[in-house]
């Protein structure tokens, strides 16, 4: 139990489809670039959708990471499809576990890559796994700077700042009714809907991000970590993902504050965008919390969001000085 409640276990959040539910021609392909078919299948624990996602072995040794969705999760076909172009294009220092092969159905779609070896993390992490994890982001983080033309190719773009970023300020204006915030927030709304009015500024760069870099998005090895899910990126600012990232660590006890100084991605930031940057992430994960449960997603996608909000929430207002 952390400050701000039960921990989630994200190696052990989904909920997912397994092999008897692929459909046989999906199955005949992935026993086609394997070889062989599947003596060894290990379903992946972490993840929130249903999708099917397992590191399958034939016989012979070979190993993939297979990733597959159909038309009863349209969202994570969707996402599949759009992974398959991303992480093609990406440049060769992002450490990324990479496509070996996509097969693009009708009403399904299957990705294989390569199964590294690494395990999903837990909290609480310990300094080694973070230290991995942020070294993989900042070496990504310099091969996405400048946006590479083989992303900007496929569309990948500055688009607007989402709606999610500005959720105080919706309040404020009376677009939406306010949701719980923790009493070191309560009274101070007009506080937060300034500070969100800097993000569009914030994230203003030439780079690319991830955008949804999450410790639950990684896989640790013994001396190294890859990140993936490249799904939502877009030409960002990298250093906000490395916030991102970092409000797990806070709500794990780190010095997320030194963590992020420190990191590569943080240079030319300043203490007022670091806020801006929190109070978004704050109204992104609170205004969701209280929602109801989403069919044919974890059950703990909730839960994930009220624990990271409220520990995003004590990071800002630490530094605000707030109590």
């Amino acid at each position: 139990m952390s400050r701000f409640g039960p921990t989630v276990p994200y190696d052990a959040t989904a909920v997912r489809n397994d092999w008897s539910t692929l459909p046989a021609y999906v199955q005949e392909r992935i026993i086609a670039e394997l070889g062989g078919k599947p003596a060894d299948i290990r379903m992946a624990g972490g993840g929130f959708s249903s999708a099917f996602a397992a590191r399958v072995r034939a016989d012979s040794g070979a190993e993939l990471f297979i990733k597959a969705a159909g038309p009863d999760n349209a969202w994570a076909l969707n996402v599949c499809r759009r992974e398959a172009l991303i992480n093609t294009a990406l440049p060769q220092g992002v450490p990324a576990p990479r496509l070996e092969f996509a097969a693009d159905f009708e009403d399904w779609t299957v990705l294989g890559f390569e199964a590294v070896d690494g395990r999903a993390p837990t909290l609480p992490m310990s300094p080694r796994d973070l230290d991995l994890m942020l070294d993989a982001w900042a070496a990504a983080a310099a091969a996405l700077t400048p946006a590479p033309q083989a992303l900007l190719d496929l569309g990948v773009s500055a688009r607007p700042v989402d709606h999610h970023l500005r959720q105080f300020a919706f309040i404020e204006s009376g677009g939406i009714k306010p949701f719980p915030v923790p009493p070191v927030l309560e009274g101070r709304l007009s506080e937060l809907a300034q500070l969100e009015k800097g993000i569009d500024e914030a994230l203003t760069a030439d780079s690319v991000m991830h955008f949804d870099l999450r410790p639950d998005n990684m896989i640790v090895g013994a001396d190294q970590a890859w990140i993936c899910d490249w799904n939502w990126v877009e030409v960002h600012s990298t250093w906000f993902d490395t916030v991102c990232f970092l409000i797990a660590a806070h709500g794990d006890g780190h010095d997320a504050d030194a963590l992020f100084w420190a990191h590569p991605t943080a240079a030319g930031a300043t203490a007022d965008q670091l806020d801006t940057a929190l109070t978004s992430i704050i109204g992104y994960y609170l205004s969701q919390a209280d929602d109801p449960p989403i069919p044919g997603v974890s059950p703990y996608i909730r839960a994930h969001q009220r624990w990271s909000g409220l520990a995003a929430a004590d990071w800002l207002a630490q530094r605000r000085g707030w109590t």
